[in-house]
């Protein structure tokens, strides 16, 4: 290959350039024939210098438990599973008067009675894991009220049960609020 070289000023600056007609450039033989054939390791253990019995099987550690404040709704996907409805319904009324002292007392002793049914009992009276009592102030009067029915049929069905504790329990029409 010929090179030309040429000088240009004094600021020495050298260019190169392969001539065109310096003809065709040489072939490079790429086979193996003349090179030694070796072969090289064909498993992991010719190659492998560790001993792996030195180092025992360890079990993995345990994993923490993970702690969040997340309502128990969003985590097993059922915030969404029905909508609060407010509606005309019915509710038991089991006390009335225009004492307050006398209408917390009432209200006391509901709850109780609620809390000490069996479960048997309280599936037979129709009633939900969670019955809520109101107590309901409208001038002049306290009331205590049971539960959120909406069929009578419904709430007569706890009437004969809370007439043996609270004479005077009585179905009465009232706003209530249902999970739909």
């Amino acid at each position: 290959m010929r090179y030309s070289s040429l000088w240009y000023g004094s600021a020495g600056v050298v260019l190169c350039s392969a001539l065109a007609c310096a003809g065709p450039m040489p072939v490079v033989d790429t086979s193996t024939a003349d090179l030694p054939q070796e072969t090289g390791p064909t498993t992991w253990a010719e190659v492998e210098t560790v001993d792996l019995d030195r180092y025992p099987d360890v079990p993995p550690l345990e994993e923490d438990v993970l702690q969040h404040d997340v309502p128990a709704a969003l985590m097993n996907s059922t915030a969404d599973d029905g909508k609060i409805v407010e509606l005309d319904g019915y509710r038991v009324q089991v006390f009335s008067s225009s004492e307050r002292e006398e209408a917390v007392r009432v209200e006391d002793d509901v709850r109780r009675w609620l809390n000490n049914l069996p479960d048997a009992r309280r599936k037979a009276l129709g009633l939900s894991e969670t019955v809520v009592v109101y107590s309901i102030y409208r001038q002049p009067l306290y009331r205590i009220r049971v539960g959120d029915f909406e069929r009578r049929e419904d709430a007569s069905r706890i009437v004969p049960a809370l007439l043996r504790q609270f004479p005077g329990a009585l179905v009465v029409p009232d706003r209530i609020t249902v999970i739909r």
